[in-house]
């Protein structure tokens, strides 16, 4: 039985991270610091895609990952 599921490739799911961590910078650049789960209720819990782009944006130094009383919290370097 074939699946009917869409392949993704690796440009597109490139482009829906870039997107999501240019939606990330804008959320912490409007709305400041905050924790992970008020990030994603605010991007409408995107889930994996949030976690892949959090990982660009730390892996480029664009964002501070702090562990506050077992809580992470996000901000803009």
């Amino acid at each position: 039985m074939e699946s009917k599921t869409a392949e993704i490739t690796g440009t597109e799911i490139k482009g829906h991270v870039g997107e999501t961590a240019g939606q990330v910078w804008n959320t912490l650049t409007t709305d400041g610091p905050m924790t992970l789960t008020q990030l994603k209720k605010k991007l409408n819990g995107q889930g994996d895609l949030l976690g892949y782009a959090l990982g660009w944006l730390a892996r480029e130094d664009k964002i501070d990952m702090v562990l506050q009383k077992k809580t992470l919290r996000l901000r803009l370097r």
